[in-house]
């Protein structure tokens, strides 16, 4: 009778857990997945003491990295309110998730970023043109991700993170048609290339996925004018360092979704890349380079859930100072 009862309380146990289990992966995937906010946050770069932060990037509230010491005979600081989105994972269908990016791109903003895993697969390509409510008043930009050139399966999901060599598949995806779905849709792709918008005095290099070599890097920003400002669109956070070395000012990445599942009092599990788990997200610094981690609005379809981390978008209010003896 005792090893009966005894059982009763194991199977008991194991149903409690079972149901603590689904409920919680039901909870996750179908509500926090879709429980959408908007971040904000400022953040000031350039002049004098540009590396003394005023706080950490957390939750909603406002965050800066001061230049208290701005040169009084420097050129008019520049102003950008930038909305900051990434890793969108469109598929078929998609409603919730196109309902929050109407709503938050329907605002006066001086740019629209979009910093890759764009797509999940073709089915999604058709949303392109919705994206955006309305245009930004300086362009809206986009770069690729790893999920825009590869079309991953549960093996590369599951295997592939304990083999390194089956984490992606063996050929890309052909990157043409999400290319113009983007572009049609009003973002203009960058990869591995810069553009600059002279009268803003701002200076754009968007790096493709995986990366660029920092000789490479280092020539797009060289093509920025002294008094600038230069931003630099990525998917991976990957040799942060180098962005500083070559002189961005502000980087804005993804790829990470804020580790996606963090537990309360130790943060994210896991980053997805080279960055230590409390830089999941947020706004970063290498030097007097400031970097934006995007915490994304979607995810992989087959890993669609989020615990303690909701899906988000980010409004950047950005001040830079330039000298005009140099940056």
């Amino acid at each position: 009778m005792k090893a009966k009862g005894n059982g009763q309380v194991l199977l008991t146990l194991a149903g409690c857990l079972a149901a603590g289990g689904l409920g919680t992966y039901l909870y996750a995937s179908r509500v926090e997945a879709r429980r959408y906010r908007i971040e904000r946050v400022n953040v000031i770069t350039g002049g004098a003491n540009a590396d003394k932060a005023l706080g950490n990037a957390t939750g909603d509230a406002t965050v800066e990295r001061a230049s208290p010491h701005l040169d009084p005979e420097g050129l008019p600081p520049i102003n950008l309110k930038i909305l900051h989105l990434s890793d969108l994972h469109l598929s078929w269908p998609e409603s919730h998730k196109m309902e929050f990016l109407s709503r938050v791109t329907n605002d006066d903003y001086d740019m629209v970023i979009l910093t890759g895993d764009v797509f999940e697969n073709y089915s999604g390509l058709p949303y392109a043109g919705s994206i955006l409510s309305r245009r930004p008043r300086l362009g809206a930009y986009a770069v690729l991700g790893n999920h825009d050139y590869y079309d991953y399966t549960w093996f590369h999901k599951t295997f592939g993170r304990m083999v390194r060599r089956f984490r992606h598949p063996p050929v890309k995806r052909e990157v043409g048609p999400l290319i113009d779905a983007l572009e049609n849709g009003g973002f203009k792709v960058m990869r591995n290339s810069s553009l600059t918008l002279a009268q803003e005095r701002v200076h754009i290099v968007g790096i493709d996925y995986p990366g660029i070599a920092e000789n490479d890097l280092r020539k797009l920003v060289a093509q920025a004018p002294e008094d600038h400002f230069v931003l630099s669109l990525l998917h991976v956070p990957h040799a942060l360092e180098s962005l500083m070395r070559a002189g961005v000012h502000l980087a804005l990445g993804g790829h990470t979704h804020g580790g996606q599942v963090r537990v309360p009092l130790v943060g994210a599990l896991l980053t997805d890349s080279e960055l230590p788990r409390h830089e999941a997200s947020g706004l970063l610094w290498r030097g007097e380079t400031a970097i934006h981690i995007s915490r994304g609005i979607g995810a992989d379809p087959k890993t669609n859930f989020r615990l303690f981390c909701p899906p988000t978008a980010t409004i950047l209010q950005v001040r830079h100072q330039a000298r005009r003896s140099g940056i």
